[in-house]
């Protein structure tokens, strides 16, 4: 299957799915961190949409990748590297972790996660010190096991 990538000026960034058994995906990343998914069976017929927020587009990713379900294969893939998880998560304004820094918020030790990068507007911090404060819209990339996401979540992502 082919991904072709295209620049929408204003809007955001577009990715579309080669054909899948005569239908096409699209998938459209506002800026703002709407995803509208498109799919159309062919000919004249308008496409269905599906819009998401990042949050949702996240977890239906999360479903996407294996998150919520192992395929075999993967289970043997991640037996070979330790069962490493590399995930990234957006901070919401009312996120637990905004406006604490990551040692306030003792993540390696309460969650068992590593913050190996935070991606921050146009920036992207890797290795972040301790010292360093979260900020609403922030993505996190995070490295540890697949069990101790949930603790991550609520600690740092969820609601406070």
């Amino acid at each position: 299957m082919s991904i072709e990538e295209h620049d929408l000026p204003g809007i955001g960034r577009r990715y579309d799915l080669g054909d899948l058994d005569g239908s096409r995906v699209s998938v459209v990343i506002h800026h703002g961190g709407r995803r509208d998914i498109y799919l159309s069976s062919g000919g004249d017929s308008e496409p269905s949409v599906l819009s998401l927020n990042d949050r949702q587009a996240r977890q239906l990713g999360a479903i996407l990748g294996g998150a919520y379900f192992q395929p075999a294969v993967v289970a043997e893939i991640e037996a070979a590297i330790g069962g490493l998880l590399i995930d990234w998560v957006t901070l919401d304004a009312d996120s637990r972790g905004v406006g604490r820094t990551i040692a306030e918020l003792e993540i390696r030790r309460r969650t068992r996660m590593t913050v190996v990068a935070i991606l921050r507007e146009h920036t992207t911090l890797t290795a972040p010190e301790p010292a360093e404060a979260l900020h609403a819209g922030d993505q996190l990339v995070i490295v540890g096991r697949r069990e101790d996401l949930a603790a991550f979540t609520r600690h740092v992502v969820d609601r406070g």
